[in-house]
């Protein structure tokens, strides 16, 4: 049964509530966590990209720019075992342009282990504007909606627009390249107005869900051009690339205008919010205080079952002991007081273990934690948990459980060792990462500060 909608709405943003609020009253998501303001990951994605391998232009092409996100995982991971190259854009462009990844010399299994890491440094390279002689045979797009005659609405950030006429001015794709939209059946709308669409909008020639695959037909005319007036002078500053586009082009041309401040992108902002606010009420979920506390207080629980269950034991064969020695019962008492001490000497046992910290400061803000768990791999350094407070410029590498047996100066070299491997690290093209001594931060502590301030705590494995 078909889950298609309609509704008689007139903007965008209203479409997008609309699929939000939806997909997770249903549960249509792999992951309601921060929907909003992003491509629904929908559940089916792998039996849409199963689908979209068995079109003929999937099989006859050769280079696939990608859109990054959670619901393409599946595609990345699948062109690549078909030894396809695909285009990736660099996170929000502030990096870059594009990054051409290819399946050199990787086997099928740690093809999908490096892209769901994120970690693709290994097989890719930086592509930017001035390359020569690109030609892109497929898009493949996300959405959050779209309807049968092609129309298809993003998060409203407008990324994926922007990166096809970047790609359009290096002639590297045509009115005849293929755009293809991997969605959920109820992300198909009818009735959807064609008259909220703007010039700058790419529309998609083929739809494919869990369930059908729909040809566009007509066709909507795709945008040859940047247009720079849809342009705010805030993005035109954030995204350097853009630019230096629009420079080339006035060297060429008359200036050009951009719009001094993005009215629908404030406006946004405060929608955002507010189909946040609606989505948390509908299902709401586990704040990171309590999630952590109660993975901390189950395992301390079962801890505390099995030295109980070890102390009833050994209290078991000591009154034994007790009946066969009557004429030694004070003896027995300090014995008895004795293995109860153990006990708990053995229970704290762990807290004796060395644990230390690193601080790394000077971290550019473009940097994800998953560039420096790359960047740590690569050096053979691997802290027990990482406290990213990346926005700010720094984080905590905490270790802990040291080389057993060792002395104090052991200890100090292992330390030093691991500072020595960090020296001259570089995640991003800004400054070298400054990497010091901190103070030793236990688990529990890293958890409170964590939930304070709403980061991660990411645990390498």
């Amino acid at each position: 049964m078909s889950q298609e909608r309609q509704y008689n709405i007139k903007t965008k943003q209203s479409l997008r509530e609309k699929i939000w609020i939806h997909m997770v009253k249903e549960d249509l998501t792999m992951s309601s966590r921060n929907l909003c303001n992003r491509i629904p990951y929908f559940k089916g994605a792998m039996e849409a990209t199963q689908r979209l391998s068995e079109l003929d232009a999937f099989k006859k092409a050769k280079l696939l720019m990608i859109s990054p996100g959670k619901s393409q995982e599946s595609t990345i991971v699948l062109s690549l075992q078909k030894g396809k190259e695909i285009l990736i854009p660099r996170p929000r462009l502030m990096d870059g342009l594009f990054l051409l990844v290819k399946n050199a010399d990787v086997t099928s299994e740690e093809t999908q282990n490096v892209v769901i890491r994120r970690s693709m440094k290994q097989i890719e390279s930086p592509i930017g504007f001035d390359k020569l002689n690109l030609k892109v045979d497929m898009l493949v797009l996300g959405s959050v909606c779209v309807n049968k005659t092609g129309c298809r609405i993003g998060d409203g950030e407008g990324f994926a627009d922007l990166e096809y006429a970047i790609l359009s001015k290096m002639k590297a794709v045509n009115e005849h390249t293929i755009i293809i939209t991997t969605v959920h059946d109820c992300q198909i709308l009818d009735n959807v107005p064609d008259d909220i669409f703007n010039q700058y909008d790419v529309p998609v020639d083929i739809i494919i869900t869990p369930t059908q695959t729909i040809v566009v037909n007509p066709k909507f005319k795709k945008p040859t051009e940047i247009i720079w007036s849809a342009i705010s002078k805030r993005r035109l500053a954030a995204i350097p690339i853009l630019n230096e586009i629009k420079q080339l082009e006035e060297m060429e041309r008359k200036t050009l205008d951009v719009k001094e401040i993005n009215l629908d992108l404030e406006t946004h902002k405060q929608e955002k919010l507010h189909i946040k606010k609606i989505i948390n009420k509908i299902q709401p979920r586990l704040s990171h205080r309590k999630l952590i506390s109660d993975s901390i207080i189950k395992e301390n629980q079962n801890d505390k079952d099995i030295r109980k269950k070890s102390f009833l034991r050994k209290r078991k064969l000591q009154k034994s002991k007790d009946n066969d020695n009557d004429d030694f019962g004070n003896k027995t008492v300090k014995k008895q007081s004795g293995s109860k001490s153990k006990v708990r000497h053995r229970s704290g046992g762990d807290r004796n273990q060395s644990n230390f910290s690193l601080r790394l400061s000077n971290i550019a803000s473009t940097v994800r934690v998953r560039d420096l768990k790359c960047a740590l791999q690569e050096r053979g350094v691997k802290p027990n948990n990482i406290a990213w407070y990346g926005q700010r410029g720094f984080c905590y590498l905490q270790f802990g459980k040291l080389r057993k047996n060792t002395s104090i100066d052991d200890q100090s070299v292992q330390v030093d060792s691991i500072i020595a491997s960090l020296q001259q690290l570089k995640v991003s093209e800004n400054a070298f990462i400054l990497v010091e001594p901190a103070k030793p931060v236990t688990r529990i502590e890293v958890t409170n500060t964590l939930v304070t301030d709403f980061d991660l705590i990411m645990t390498f494995k």
